[in-house]
């Protein structure tokens, strides 16, 4: 009984451990677009052009994401806010 419990607790405490790291994760994520300032106007500036010239809307998410480090969601939330 007591070792079922303590397998439990350890189980418990490893997924606590897994959420905490995998959210510091996406918050670093989040903030590589604000701390690379020259390639964020970089970004801005070679977007447009790629939606004016019929780019397809995946290229253009997979260009921001290998220049940013996001993730697939916010890169589309983030291709979308410059189309609008």
């Amino acid at each position: 009984m007591t070792s079922q419990l303590s397998l439990f607790i350890i189980t418990l405490c490893a997924v606590v451990i897994i959420g905490i790291l995998l959210n510091k994760n996406k918050k670093l994520n989040q903030t590589k677009l604000t701390t690379n300032n020259s390639d964020n106007d970089e970004l801005i500036s070679e977007i447009p052009y790629m939606i004016k010239c019929n780019t397809d809307n995946a290229r253009i998410i997979k260009y921001v994401r290998q220049k940013t480090g996001l993730g697939l969601v916010e890169a589309k939330k983030y291709v979308d806010n410059l189309k609008e």
